[in-house]
């Protein structure tokens, strides 16, 4: 006892020095810097540069199923003219968050290098992304990804593929923010509710003021300051280690070198067939339609470098991933006699990293400020990206899709921002919540997979089903939604009274004694055979579950009811893969379902502008 004692006040002496407040404090004021600049010194050289050029009404009518204006277009997708490596940085930032940064080390130290095999999956998701779904909306220019919905099917799809991701997102937002603020809490002891509020109001702040710029550009600086924190933090502990043939020759003997589990069961955690087929469909319904992806997907000017920049986006992810997974056998190596949550030195997994950082590096002023700015950088980017995205869903899927509302372009910039605002607050609100959970990783996709897997499962059955109609889609997105939810939240529950508990591998606390523990530690298992089967999945299996519910359910009904005519169907919103299969005949309704709707976007908005006009008359 006395030696972890020993281990904890060393701990403690590894706290933030003044230069790693400041190097925090740096990506702070700059986050808050890009967010001024694109928001108001890019704007006013742009408003310079076209101040002589005239309207352009045939641009004008070409975007009105682009949020209504120029503004919004500009605000929401860049006016559709970003390059392509920022925003594959975006994209790599998005999904990279703090999350990710602490809950993959920390997977790799508690149950082995399964969940490595992860870059296999990602690697087959960047070709589906790009030649399956990708080409469809780059053909449609859709503002909002669940446009194409209302085009396939009809307006309540919409409305419920739309609905379901703002509630995703919204419990989604405060993770983003409470494991980086945990890691913070670890090195500084300020209390992790105050660096969560501090933090997300600077990322409302640059993302209300700068846009979808403001986040590209953000994004990319972040993604780069994180990679290079973490890998500035690997070399380090790898070389004080005494190089990578330490850490594997110790992770091997500790059994967390394994890659090819074959185990068919779904109970398992990490399997060879759990992560290869669940991450794939995890990782390719996060990718393919989800808005906070295709948005970025079209805020770049065509298919060609929408395809370069998933390319980038595929490699950088499949770098950071592999790095993170490396420093759980780093983190490994080093507490390999000394389990820090056996010894007390941490209370929760998700400190493991942080705690890690601490004490290899924390004695070289800047670089752990280095590293929590780069945890950091990453719940930004995610977060900024999800109130960006979440905001032009709430302004064109539900406010206009949903209410039939057409705003005025002053309207919908005042609603988009005080959508932003509204969601930062529920984020800072909702962290007192996400407190009270456990096992970071397993928890946020467990909560994602459910609108995730429902609603590609939508999209799948619409782009690749011809035959499936509005009815089959409504069907099978409740169905989907139902049975997934209930699987997801009947395993958290379950997790949480600790019925359920998934065995981590043994650890030792042989140089750190605790109580009537002197070796190799075994956790206790507790017995499973009474709780229902469902709720031992591991969460790998919660997507494709969702995923199959929707589309077999979406198809039978569909058949059962009334198959879509083949000839009725417009090919542009099928999957270029499927054309082949399609008759002649259907290819001369190529492009009317979206012709349509900007002739009725058109009218409607024609009729509010008169109806403005016709108030402003009366009161002159």
């Amino acid at each position: 006892m006395a030696t972890a004692n020993a281990h904890q006040s060393d701990v403690d002496n590894f706290r933030f020095h003044l230069i790693d407040y400041l190097v925090f404090g740096a990506m702070l004021v700059f986050s808050a810097s890009v967010g001024v600049y694109f928001g108001y010194f890019s704007k006013s050289k742009k408003s310079q540069s076209k101040s002589s050029s005239t309207s352009d009404n045939t641009y004008d009518d070409k975007i009105r199923g682009d949020f209504g204006s120029k503004s919004m277009l500009e605000y929401l997708l860049g006016s559709r003219k970003l390059k392509s490596f920022p925003v594959a940085m975006s994209l790599v930032a998005s999904y990279i968050s703090g999350v990710t940064v602490l809950g993959t080390p920390a997977e790799i130290y508690n149950y082995g290098t399964q969940y490595w095999l992860i870059v296999v999956s990602i690697f087959f998701m960047a070709f589906v992304v790009a030649y399956v779904y990708l080409p469809v909306f780059c053909s449609l220019k859709v503002g909002s990804s669940y446009e194409y919905l209302e085009l396939r099917f009809n307006s309540h799809v919409r409305t419920i593929a739309s609905i379901m991701f703002v509630i995703d997102e919204l419990l989604f937002l405060p993770i983003i923010i409470y494991v980086p603020a945990l890691a913070m809490n670890q090195v500084s002891g300020v209390n992790l509710h105050l660096i969560g509020g501090i933090v997300c109001i600077i990322c409302v702040f640059y993302t209300l003021v700068g846009g979808i710029k403001a986040v590209v550009h953000t994004d990319a600086w972040q993604i780069i300051i994180m990679f290079i924190s973490v890998v500035v933090v690997t070399i380090i502990g790898t070389v004080y280690l005494g190089g990578p043939s330490v850490v594997f020759d110790r992770a091997m003997e500790g059994g967390r070198i394994e890659f090819f589990n074959m185990n068919p069961s779904p109970y398992e955690r990490q399997t060879f067939w759990a992560v290869l087929i669940g991450g794939f469909c995890y990782w390719t319904s996060f990718n393919s339609v989800n808005q906070t992806m295709v948005q970025r997907y079209m805020s770049l000017p065509n298919m060609k470098k929408a395809r370069l920049a998933i390319a980038i986006f595929t490699v950088g992810i499949i770098c950071f991933v592999s790095v993170c997974c490396y420093a759980g056998l780093l983190i490994y190596a080093k507490y390999w006699k000394c389990d820090p949550l056996t010894s007390g030195m941490v209370k929760r997994d998700d400190q493991l990293f942080a705690i890690y950082v601490m004490e290899t590096v924390g004695e070289w002023k800047g670089v752990a400020g280095l590293f929590i700015a780069g945890v950091f950088g990453a719940a930004l980017s995610s977060l900024s990206v999800v109130l960006n995205s979440t905001a032009a869903v709430l302004l064109e899927d539900i406010l206009k899709g949903c209410l039939k509302m057409r705003p005025s372009e002053k309207a919908a910039a005042i609603f988009v921002k005080l959508s932003i605002l509204i969601l930062g607050g529920i984020t800072m609100g909702f962290l007192f919540i996400v407190e009270k959970l456990g096992g970071i990783l397993g928890v946020a996709t467990s909560l994602t997979a459910i609108a995730a897997g429902t609603t590609f499962g939508i999209f799948t059955l619409g782009m690749l089903n011809p035959y499936s109609t509005s009815t089959g889609a409504i069907f099978g997105a409740i169905s989907g939604a139902a049975l997934s939810g209930w699987v997801s939240l009947g395993s958290q529950i379950a997790t949480a009274s600790g019925k359920v508990v998934a065995p981590k591998l043994p650890v030792s606390v042989e140089e750190c004694p605790v109580g009537n523990l002197t070796g190799i530690v075994i956790p206790d298992i507790p017995d499973q055979s009474n709780v229902f089967p469902l709720y031992r999945l591991s969460y790998h299996w919660i997507n494709p579950i969702g995923i199959l519910t929707v589309v077999t359910v979406g198809s039978l009904v569909s058949y059962f009811t009334g198959p879509q005519r083949l000839d009725k169907v417009d090919p542009e919103l099928i999957s270029p893969v499927i054309h082949r299969y399609l008759p002649d005949e259907c290819f001369t309704n190529y492009g009317i379902s979206s012709k349509n709707m900007r002739n009725k976007e058109n009218i409607q908005l024609n009729n509010s502008t008169s109806y403005e006009d016709d108030e402003n008359v009366i009161q002159r």
